[in-house]
């Protein structure tokens, strides 16, 4: 098979620097965060999350050392649903991956998993973690961004924290069934209601990033406002959400999916397949085959996603933790994305079966992109075609094409590492910065 020659494409995405995490937080936290009522020695309940944020673990420790200037006693919740397996250690344990330890917190991180019904939303019990039931505040901490499930008005934000963080794995389950009958937005929303009328939720800390993953700004929330402010800030997250250049393509090839960078394994809006039997689906971009290469090594064998692409390499299938998927999966009620593709041995049979099905076409109609993730999208490599388009628009391609560079088994390297050091392009890709790296 004649395979197409390559392009190395970069988009401009705007990088934002000098953001003064630990300054910004502090006067979010004293003049917005409807605090007042912190006194020493109270318990302040502050969530951590399963997603790699890169700033993330910046933002946790200034909030923890706001609280200790009140005097008052921080606890990092590990507020996740069925991430890390669904168990207290687990969860301690994918906290550590993402380098949130006790002593880069500055604070103890809870060690059980005890999640208590709080009330009930349309006959579905709500729930949240004995820990948060007993505190005297609550702060949410998390990024504002588009969910991977769904399209709504409030999607991956703070009210789902709320929900699905302070509720632990029995949170997730009930909130994904009720979910499943009246829609993710009303399950969110409704949940959310029962929790901040029965629980001391003071405020959320919002974290907003720009195209290249780096923050971008923080934002601190209070409780009260909570329910109307989240829309406007999913708004503006969605104004800096970075996508494909092109609007349809015949053939995406993927290095890796993971836990680390997306929800769903692949950041689903970027796909444009969310594949979720009871949610509207993406309207674009519209991809004919999706070839995926490898996990993250982040993702620690959790392979969800991994049923939104058509042909996977077998290195997937053997670093698949096959219970973790499934758990995951079943908690999500989103079984579909844990079916596992057809599997093929090498990246060269893993490619030619995915222009194998694609129709007619010719090295130069052939619209093809490779990509690292869905997350990292500034530099990618695209056929000649897509090179075309994008130079019309403005982007900056490489002059010079290259071919697939398989080895003598058929293997390709990481297209990151090809970028950096063997590609004969004048365009230099920076350094990769996935939501599963740190900065």
């Amino acid at each position: 098979m004649e395979f197409p020659e390559l392009y190395i494409l970069r988009q401009d995405f705007e990088q934002t620097d000098g953001v003064n995490v630990r300054e910004d937080v502090f006067k979010g936290l004293e003049v917005f965060g409807g605090l007042e009522r912190v006194r020493p020695g109270d318990t302040v309940v502050i969530t951590a999350g399963s997603r790699g944020v890169a700033c993330m673990t910046a933002v946790l420790n200034a909030v923890v050392a706001w609280v200790k200037s009140r005097g008052a006693v921080p606890v990092i919740l590990p507020a996740m649903g069925s991430h890390g397996g669904g168990t207290a250690p687990g969860q301690i344990q994918v906290l550590h991956h993402l380098g949130q330890t006790e002593d880069s917190l500055g604070a103890p991180i809870h060690d059980r998993l005890e999640p208590v019904i709080v009330g009930e939303a349309e006959g579905c019990p709500v729930y949240a973690d004995r820990l948060a039931v007993h505190a005297d505040h609550i702060i949410l901490v998390n990024r504002i961004k588009e969910h991977t499930e769904f399209i709504g008005s409030v999607e991956s934000g703070l009210l789902k924290m709320a929900v699905v963080g302070l509720g632990r794995i029995a949170g997730a389950e009930s909130m994904h069934r009720l979910a499943v009958r009246i829609s993710y937005e009303r399950a969110i929303r409704e949940m959310a209601e029962v929790l901040f009328a029965r629980l001391p939720l003071r405020c959320g800390v919002a974290v907003l990033e720009d195209k290249t993953n780096r923050l971008r700004r923080l934002e601190v929330v209070p409780g009260t406002q909570l329910f109307v402010r989240e829309p406007e800030l999913l708004l503006e997250a969605k104004r800096n959400h970075a996508t494909l250049p092109f609007e349809r393509l015949d053939v995406l090839l993927v290095d890796e999916i993971g836990k680390d960078i997306s929800g769903a394994g692949f950041d689903t809006k970027v796909i444009g397949r969310i594949m979720n039997i009871y949610e509207k689906d993406c309207e674009r971009p519209r991809i004919t085959r999706i070839a995926l290469r490898d996990l993250s090594e982040k993702t620690g064998g959790n392979a969800i996603g991994v049923g939104l692409a058509d042909f996977v390499h077998r290195r997937v299938v053997a670093k698949m933790d096959a219970e973790m998927t499934a758990l995951n999966c079943i908690t999500a009620v989103a079984p579909e994305k844990g079916r596992i593709p057809i599997t093929l041995s090498s990246d060269r049979l893993l490619l030619e079966a995915a222009l194998r099905t694609i129709g007619l076409w010719t090295p130069d109609s052939l619209r093809l992109a490779w990509i690292v993730n869905t997350s990292t999208l500034e530099c990618l490599a695209v056929s000649r075609a897509l090179a075309k388009e994008a130079r019309a628009a403005g982007l900056a391609v490489d002059d010079h094409g290259f071919s697939f560079p398989f080895d003598s088994s058929g293997e390709l390297p990481r297209l990151q590492v090809w970028m950096e050091q063997a590609a004969p392009s004048p365009i230099k890709a920076r350094k990769s910065v996935h939501p599963g790296h740190r900065p």
